[in-house]
């Protein structure tokens, strides 16, 4: 396993604009899978490496053989909607970009944990911000999103908008504005997966049954729409377990 720390995608951004990398092997040497995850952390906290993010990437690259790299982004205070959309967007570009060198790949998947599953909802939900950097959500092959908020994010209600954060607002910001018409070339859309957990934050599991319901309203084909339920965890409980969250990780990326 070779661990790429401090790989840089926006040099404009100072740390925020970095990422680290774990290849199964050699640097060069292919894999079949790639994944780039967003970390949680209420858009305010968390990074690309802290414990349960290079646990994550490593025991995928170590035990799985999957290719993990891990983003930083910004975020509040000194960023406001949508610049830590816009920064994720410009991180996958950037890192499928590298890897075809560094571990060329046969499979891409995008996700994230919490806030990264709310961030990575967003750049698949509202293909926008990969239009941006010249990609669409379905140049990805999966999209694994983990204990995400698809109504618009708690913490842009209440720093940006002055709401209790607890409040449900539906609009550009959320996910779940963007699922509103009927999926068409259906061979072309990636496998999705939603995670989310018993006792998860307040609402966020009647959110996510929500997102699903409507989801298959709309066609989203049955066999690329996938979930699992954690029964008896909190709010992302499952994450700071780098071998569990690895496993759960792995078993949908080798799906794809």
């Amino acid at each position: 396993m070779t661990l790429l720390e401090n790989q840089i995608y926006n040099t404009e951004t100072g740390a925020a604009g970095l990422y680290d990398i774990a290849l199964p092997g050699d640097v060069g040497t292919p894999c079949d899978l790639l994944y780039i995850y967003i970390h949680g952390g209420g858009i305010e906290g968390g990074t690309k490496d802290g414990g349960a993010e290079r646990g994550l990437i490593t025991t995928l690259a170590k035990e799985y053989g999957i290719a993990a790299a891990s983003i930083n982004y910004r975020m509040y205070p000194a960023a406001r909607f949508p610049v830590f959309i816009e920064d994720c967007a410009k991180a996958v570009a950037e890192i499928l970009r590298a890897a075809k060198t560094l571990c060329p790949f046969r499979h891409a998947a995008v996700g994230g944990s919490s806030a990264g599953g709310y961030l990575s909802m967003m750049l698949f939900f509202d293909p926008k911000y990969l239009g941006a950097v010249g990609l669409s959500p379905r140049d990805i092959h999966g999209w694994y999103f983990d204990a995400g908020q698809p109504t618009t994010h708690f913490n842009i209600l209440a720093k940006e908008r002055g709401i209790d954060p607890v409040a449900v607002r539906i609009d550009e910001a959320a996910p779940m504005f963007f699922v509103d018409c009927p999926f068409t070339e259906k061979d072309t859309l990636p496998h999705i997966h939603f995670t989310w957990s018993e006792y998860d934050m307040t609402a966020r599991p009647e959110q996510t049954e929500l997102m699903l319901c409507l989801l298959r309203h709309y066609g989203y084909p049955a066999g690329k729409l996938s979930t699992t339920f954690m029964p008896g965890n909190g709010h992302c409980e499952y994450v700071g377990k780098p071998h569990l969250f690895a496993d759960m990780t792995a078993r949908f990326l080798r799906t794809l």
